[in-house]
């Protein structure tokens, strides 16, 4: 028996509904479920030359340095936000919530933990899409329950109005996009870098390091309700953790070899993490 999804078709716009081994739409198009329960929904128009995303080994990297829990209270601080935002303020008994760049999953399979449950929670919708598809790979072996999709930010295969929460966690955006598929009084919860995030890591590599400027603001169709910042110090415990942690940054692409030598050599590294956290709701 087919389930009706929120998913729609990357090609007409139609909604997918999923079967057993495919996902179609009443226009017959047709994209097949991968082994471990996501659908590729990345269209070649949606991307250029090469693996779009993050590779396979940014993301191993990721999920094994996540896993150890150095990002923990930052995850629960974003949980809370979105619990207490349901409970306050939500008047459904649907919840319907899309990880927009979810990477590996652990923000939003996380998420759903903390929600499952709720009292005025009925009915659970929860998605999430990358571009990458190792990395949704991954996600989605990491839970099963939850809809993943290989797919463009840019590109949301997902239908207008149908969301109440976006999620979008270091990860590129399209607002219009996000407008579109919002419904009314929804909410956006973007995550980035607050000016001192990672600055450790940063002085280790280079020396000295500047602070970085402000970002996660959005702009028309949106007013913001909430910005939050947590920051606090992690000890990184082996050269193991600290490589994972330059790996999923974007300084790996630009480190030098003798910058490399310096992290190699370290068997322990301090840093603070820094972050912006800004509650959106759709105008």
């Amino acid at each position: 028996m087919a389930i009706k999804t929120l998913f729609q078709c990357p090609v007409c716009s139609k909604p997918l509904s999923k079967g057993e081994k495919q996902y179609f739409c009443n226009k017959n198009h047709s994209f097949d479920i991968a082994r471990k329960g996501y659908v590729n929904l990345l269209l070649p128009s949606h991307i250029g030359e090469g693996d779009p995303g993050d590779s396979k080994e940014m993301i191993q990297s990721r999920r094994e340095f996540l896993n150890k829990g150095y990002y923990e209270k930052f995850s629960n601080q974003l949980n809370n936000i979105i619990v207490d935002d349901i409970k306050s303020n939500y008047k459904g008994s649907s919840v319907s919530i899309l990880d927009a760049g979810c990477g590996e999953g652990y923000y939003i399979s996380r998420l759903k933990s903390s929600l499952t449950g709720l009292n005025n929670v009925e009915n659970l919708n929860v998605y999430g899409i990358d571009v990458s598809k190792p990395a949704i790979q991954y996600a989605s072996g990491r839970d099963k329950d939850i809809y993943f999709a290989v797919a463009s930010t840019y590109h949301i295969p997902i239908m207008a109005n149908s969301m109440d929460y976006i999620l979008c966690i270091f990860a590129p955006r399209d607002e219009e996009e996000f407008l579109r598929i919002l419904n009314k009084e929804a909410k956006l919860i973007v995550a980035a870098p607050g000016a001192n995030h990672l600055i450790g890591l940063k002085k280790a590599i280079y020396g000295d390091s500047e602070l970085i400027g402000q970002k996660g603001t959005v702009g028309k169709g949106f007013k913001l309700l909430n910005h939050v910042n947590i920051s606090y110090n992690i000890h990184l415990e082996s050269t193991e953790d600290i490589l994972n942690l330059l790996t999923m940054t974007p300084y790996i692409r630009h480190i030098s070899e003798t910058e490399m030598e310096k992290l190699k050599n370290l068997d322990s590294l301090d840093t603070e993490v820094d972050f912006n956290i800004m509650v959106y709701q759709k105008k």
